[in-house]
């Protein structure tokens, strides 16, 4: 496969910080009062890769939406300076060799429907914007992941990527755009769908060479 496009989904395939982002979520929540919620690791692995409406909907049914909002913002807000200040490594083993390498045969991408800042945090932390070409996410502009993937690749001129990612939902919306899918094993989720799948990231540099 002629791979010149490669676009990522970011939690659950390029790091993991399903033990701090809960830590995160209940510090926020905690500090509010509003909600008794407990959230585990478990809970952000189901929840990651959902819009945030979606994620604020399914945690914090009970209450109206503006308050679902209201909650779901603190807990993001949490979240990202929770993250940005960690010092432990949350990438996944072999993200950093693997992006570095493949930018030299392609160009890569991030997808998420992560909030605003995210990726920019993400990336910065780990020093890693040399090899990331683009990036889009519902923060930006609302629109889901499919549309995100079909927004990034009308504006940077592309007519065929690849999407990586770790859940169903990444599935569908790489389905939806059009676009094939690989999907990273390691990550939070599972598909029943047939798709190409690598259990490490290092996987990538063999399939773009094939």
């Amino acid at each position: 496969m002629d791979i010149k496009h490669i676009i990522f989904d970011l939690d659950g395939t390029l790091w993991n910080t399903t033990e701090l982002s809960a830590m995160a979520y209940n510090r926020a929540l905690q500090k509010d009062g509003r909600s008794a919620l407990h959230i585990t690791p478990d809970v952000i692995k189901q929840e990651f890769g959902k819009t945030i409406s979606t994620i604020a909907d399914e945690l914090f049914p009970e209450f109206d939406k503006d308050t679902r909002n209201e909650l779901m913002d603190q807990c993001d807000c949490f979240n990202t300076v929770c993250l940005d200040e960690a010092d432990c490594d949350m990438l996944y083993p072999g993200v950093r060799e693997t992006l570095e390498q493949l930018s030299q045969y392609c160009r890569l991408y991030i997808v998420s429907n992560c909030q605003s800042g995210y990726i920019e945090m993400f990336l910065k932390k780990y020093g890693l914007e040399p090899y990331i070409t683009d990036m889009e996410c519902f923060g930006n502009n609302g629109k889901n992941k499919a549309e995100n993937i079909s927004l990034l690749m009308e504006r940077n001129g592309i007519q065929k990527a690849v999407y990586v990612g770790d859940t169903a939902g990444d599935y569908d919306s790489a389905t939806m755009a059009g676009i094939p899918f690989i999907f990273a094993s390691y990550g939070y989720g599972n598909i029943k769908q047939s798709a190409h799948s690598i259990s490490h990231i290092s996987e990538l540099v063999d399939f773009v060479a094939q």
